[in-house]
């Protein structure tokens, strides 16, 4: 529990440190950057100690144990978490509206993991191509869920722009790399995505039984809803709106496939 209580301290220091300047920038002040040295100090020694407080989970995959919903969606939160700071250590500045969202589900998982440890069970087989297919699921998800901070981003820089409350800001970036950064995001999901659907059919003998048919089912149709969205923007130039919804949907599917079925059982007991 100790190395989760001190992983939300420094996600807690992290968003103070960025939280001044959004607000500037909400409000149509000038905003600077903050200090970048001593903002990664606390971003990194949140995400390590967030990544030590889940190594129990590890030694549960050795010894054929169970992961649970708390588990599972604390390792997407802190893969979501340490993405989203590496693209900010590489410049990619259209990332800074997006951490304290990214950074308070992280402490909220944290907070699930260390105080509710809930037993919603599923079980998992320690074999290669489990893990290949975990893997690729986890990454898979992550990228589709930044795809759909980018499409919250877009709709409000878009909808600022219009009703022109958004002022000139360095932190603030330009509306096309945003999108180009979203629709980057949602072609790799969708790679991983195809690649998670493939593994699980070729390595999981269960993998259409009927306590899982869910899974496949809702994760065929988000793979379905983000491919029609790419092939109609590739195709028929579609953006904006439209796009949006498409991601957001197909998210909204892709987490019922990864956790509806155990909120359905946690609720049943």
């Amino acid at each position: 529990m100790g190395f989760a209580v001190f992983s939300m301290l420094f996600y807690v220091a992290s968003i103070l440190f960025i939280t001044p300047m959004l607000l500037k920038a909400h409000s149509g002040e000038q905003a600077k950057k903050p200090n970048k040295t001593l903002f990664f100090s606390t971003a990194l020694f949140a995400i390590v100690l967030h990544g030590l407080s889940l190594t129990p989970l590890f030694s549960h995959l050795f010894n054929e144990q169970d992961f649970t919903l708390i588990e599972i969606s604390s390792l997407l939160s802190v893969i979501v978490a340490m993405l989203a700071t590496c693209a900010i250590g590489f410049r990619v500045n259209t990332l800074w509206f997006l951490l304290p969202i990214v950074y308070c589900l992280a402490i909220i998982n944290l907070i699930l993991q260390a105080f509710l440890p809930f037993s919603i069970i599923q079980h998992l087989s320690h074999n290669l191509g489990l893990f290949l297919h975990i893997g690729l699921a986890l990454l898979a998800y992550a990228l589709c869920f930044i795809a759909t901070l980018y499409a919250v981003q877009l709709w409000w820089i878009d909808r600022n722009l219009k009703n022109k409350k958004l002022a000139l800001s360095p932190i603030i970036p330009p509306l096309m790399t945003v999108e180009r950064h979203f629709f980057r995001l949602m072609f790799s999901g969708e790679i991983l995505l195809t690649l998670t659907l493939i593994s699980g059919a070729i390595y999981l003998p269960d993998f259409f039984a009927p306590h899982n048919v869910q899974k496949a089912v809702f994760s065929f149709l988000a793979w379905l809803e983000i491919g029609i969205a790419l092939i109609g923007h590739w195709k028929w130039h579609w953006r904006g709106k439209k796009m949006i919804i498409y991601c957001i949907s197909g998210m909204i599917l892709l987490s019922l496939a990864y956790f509806g079925s155990r909120v359905a059982f946690g609720l049943s007991l």
